[in-house]
């Protein structure tokens, strides 16, 4: 039983369809459009009617009605990314606030994500200077350039997979 908020663009984008859906559905979906609906804090459309909105905007029949339309409407318009984009899911829910179990395990665990940013940040700085360098060394060669660039990705690489290697140990360590 799944709501997303009824922002100002979707219904904006919702109201042309009254008259132009079948009727089931018409009823259905002025139900949530009136204006007693949008008067509540926070007013909410089911996630199921707009998917049977979007899911009639796609057959044969709701987009040769949605054209037909003056002015015309786009049929892409009503695809479930477009309803949905800018909405929020059950806002009408008020979820508690997160409270950590054990405080000394979340700073724990905060040091620990910070360590293994730090190790890729690292990583990644060691295989693009191992290349920077391996370039700028191969200038002093007789090397065309096209061997120069070959010689300082092959470096890279081979970097990259001891950094990967070495990652991978680390990681087992702190498990």
């Amino acid at each position: 039983n799944l709501k997303v908020s009824l922002e100002p663009h979707l219904l904006e984008a919702l109201s042309p369809l009254l008259g132009l859906l079948p009727t089931e559905l018409s009823e259905e979906l002025a139900i949530y459009l009136s204006s007693e609906q949008n008067t509540r804090p926070t007013p909410v459309i089911p996630y199921d009617c707009l998917q049977r909105v979007s899911r009639w905007c796609r057959t044969s029949d709701g987009r040769s009605t949605l054209q037909s339309y003056s002015p015309s409407l786009d049929p892409q318009s009503y695809t479930m990314v477009s309803l949905l984009a800018g909405t929020r899911t059950s806002p009408e829910k008020r979820y508690p606030s997160y409270v950590a179990q054990d405080p000394e395990e979340e700073r724990r665990r905060a040091t620990k994500d910070r360590k293994a940013i730090s190790a890729v940040v690292n990583a990644v700085l060691s295989v693009a200077g191992t290349g920077v360098a391996t370039w700028w060394a191969s200038q002093h060669t007789a090397l065309r350039m096209e061997w120069r660039a070959l010689l300082a990705v092959c470096a890279a690489l081979v970097v990259a997979f001891a950094e990967a290697i070495l990652f991978m140990i680390w990681d087992s360590r702190q498990s």
